[in-house]
């Protein structure tokens, strides 16, 4: 299918991108498409925000009904999986098969689906390895199925992704329990579908790129050395901290003509998600230990990283902090930030010329790096 945007799109992003300094780290600003104009939102997401809105205001509603916490705990995981779920790209990569698999985690069979290339060269491939986001109740394979496409299409890697047990049915640690066997067992396996088990990059958006960071610090704290570089979309990485950081206004940049509408999206996000920690729906009775708010642990020796992000995400500020953290801690690192944009942007593939060029940035660096 044709992309609902022109090439003209992407390539003007690329002209007009900068790397600017904050604090000491250098972020790649990549421009609204059509305008420089400061403090506005993308026209695409100022187009979709009346419905984004609407589905924010009913979680938030699930959340605040009389009731035990539990259950509306798990109303509002139900009101997650309704606005999650669907799927809001378009397919725009050709030539990539699919192939389904589990893995055994116990007495668990995890499902994967295995991505790779019709244009294989004799030569194994590096692997990418992504993990899907959800608020870690909710999202699968479906939603991201096209951006694992669109990478393979372009690096002619291997890609692997996980349909990992959600909370709160599935309390913490069942889903990271799932990503890290899936990843050693990618490790063993990989040559059998064409991947280089010495290549591996790990990736994930939003409560995905959670997991994988936190698979990586496992991988890391436990001197497998299996995970070589891995890519960041908008992760939560601070969950103890999460409704904190959610408060502050200062760090973004607001037009008076839009004043209204992105306080709207800020608010909402902060008042929806902060009504329940996340460690609450994982279950886990302290949300600071570094397994569930990486932020707080010890970041030497992470594998390079690559973490992406929107400029009104409410993930900004932590965002922002861990690329800081792991830059000081001797890390390298790229930041990349997306003027007009907001959470969750990079599954619109074919649908938003961010989200095709977020996956380029992903697949350079992988192969730069791994």
């Amino acid at each position: 299918m044709e992309r609902k945007y022109s090439q003209q799109l992407l390539t003007s992003m690329l002209e007009r991108q900068h790397v600017i300094n904050e604090n000491g780290l250098d972020i790649l600003i990549k421009p609204i498409p059509e305008t420089d104009e400061p403090g506005v939102l993308d026209p695409r997401f100022y187009q979709s925000m009346e419905s984004i809105l609407k589905g924010f205001k009913g979680m938030l509603v699930k959340m605040m009904l009389k009731g035990s916490r539990k259950k509306n705990i798990q109303k509002s995981a139900a009101q997650m999986r309704k606005m999650m779920n669907g799927v809001n790209s378009i397919p725009i990569s050709e030539g990539v098969d699919v192939r389904h698999a589990t893995v055994q985690n116990g007495d668990v069979a995890v499902p994967v689906r295995i991505y790779t290339s019709q244009k294989k060269n004799g030569e194994l491939q590096p692997v990418f390895y992504y993990i899907h986001g959800g608020g870690f109740v909710a999202g699968g394979p479906e939603v991201v199925e096209d951006m694992c496409k669109l990478v393979v299409a372009n690096t002619g890697c291997v890609s692997i992704q996980v349909d990992y047990r959600l909370a709160p049915e599935n309390p913490y640690p069942a889903g990271l329990d799932d990503c890290y066997t899936v990843l050693k067992w990618i490790y063993a396996h990989a040559e059998e579908f064409n991947g280089d088990p010495n290549r591996i990059c790990i990736s994930g958006d939003s409560a995905g790129g959670n997991l994988a960071t936190v698979c990586a610090m496992k991988d890391r704290d436990e001197g497998t050395q299996m995970v070589k570089a891995q890519a960041l979309l908008y992760p939560s990485v601070d969950a103890a901290g999460m409704q904190e950081h959610m408060k502050r206004r200062d760090v973004y940049e607001i037009s008076p003509s839009q004043e209204k509408e992105i306080r709207s999206i800020l608010d909402l996000l902060s008042g929806g998600l902060g009504t329940v920690g996340l460690g609450e729906y994982l279950g886990v009775p302290d949300d600071t230990i570094p397994h569930v708010s990486p932020l707080r642990g010890d970041l030497k020796g992470m594998p390079p990283t690559i973490i992406l992000f929107g400029e009104y995400d409410f993930l900004r500020i932590e965002d922002d902090a861990y690329a800081l953290k792991l830059k000081e801690s001797g890390v390298k690192v790229k930041t990349v930030r997306y003027k007009g944009l907001s959470h969750g942007f990079a599954d619109q593939v074919g649908v938003t010329p961010q989200a095709e060029d977020s996956l380029i940035e992903i697949g350079n660096f992988m192969l730069e790096n791994v």
